[in-house]
């Protein structure tokens, strides 16, 4: 005798736990994972070899992951890894000779700024690779002395130190400066011209120096001056424009 569930026949030899778990299945998972035929018992060797096939490919499914999977995605996240911390460094160092380069160069414009100000002379000296110190009236009115780091991993590179920079109270520099800061990411120059320029990576030649004529007076007090305008009034005729274009024509 059979015992009809649905539209499932089960045996009656099935024990009552047996019955109530088949139930349940039943109820509960898709006929697809049973692996159950609705038309047919499943006491027969056919069935039973269906259910079986079925619970494999079941549990194969449902197992997971393997070793080498884990392996192959493991390797590839430390390959991508290793790529992102190496582009992640070099950014960095670029970003830190950045920021070293423009704050040098803000603050030799804040020094030629404040002597120009108190009408005083104001320094920054490089005193070794790493740092460099500042002395003028930044802040206040009162002189006061500044040192400043470079970032982390960034040094002055080809300067003799220490190297002091002293500007005028006109805010010109004592010569021409070519400051040249560098790391792992590579260098960057800071130009300071005589004029008190400020300028990075400048392809200008601050070194050219124009030829003067020999015939200029190098005496330039008040009476050397006068000595020189009499002496060239007297030596030099006086030239007179006649009737130029736009000019009007002298009364008679």
């Amino acid at each position: 005798m059979a015992v009809t569930v649905g539209d499932t026949i089960w045996p009656q030899s099935v024990t009552f736990p047996h019955f109530l778990l088949k139930i349940l299945s039943a109820r509960i998972l898709p006929k697809t994972q049973r692996g159950l035929s609705t038309h047919c018992t499943p006491s027969t060797p056919q069935n039973a070899k269906v259910n079986s096939l079925s619970q494999t490919r079941l549990k194969n499914s449902e197992a997971g992951a393997s070793i080498i999977d884990l392996m192959i995605a493991v390797t590839i996240i430390g390959i991508v890894a290793s790529v992102a911390v190496v582009n992640i460094t070099a950014a960095r160092e670029g970003m830190r000779l950045s920021n070293s380069t423009q704050i040098l160069s803000a603050y030799l414009d804040k020094v030629r700024l404040a002597a120009i100000r108190c009408h005083c002379p104001t320094t920054l000296q490089i005193s070794n690779t790493s740092n460099y110190t500042i002395t003028a009236p930044i802040k206040s009115a009162t002189t006061e002395t500044i040192t400043l780091p470079l970032e982390k991993n960034v040094i002055f590179s080809g300067l003799t130190v220490p190297l002091t920079i002293t500007f005028d109270w006109r805010g010109r520099p004592d010569n021409d400066y070519h400051l040249t800061l560098s790391n792992t990411s590579g260098t960057k120059t800071v130009d300071l011209s005589g004029g008190g320029d400020v300028k990075i990576n400048s392809t200008s030649n601050y070194t050219y120096a124009p030829t003067l004529q020999t015939n200029l007076p190098t005496d330039l007090s008040d009476a050397a001056a006068d000595a020189f305008v009499t002496s060239f009034a007297n030596n030099n005729t006086p030239v007179v424009i006649a009737n130029p274009k736009n000019h009007k024509k002298p009364k008679k």
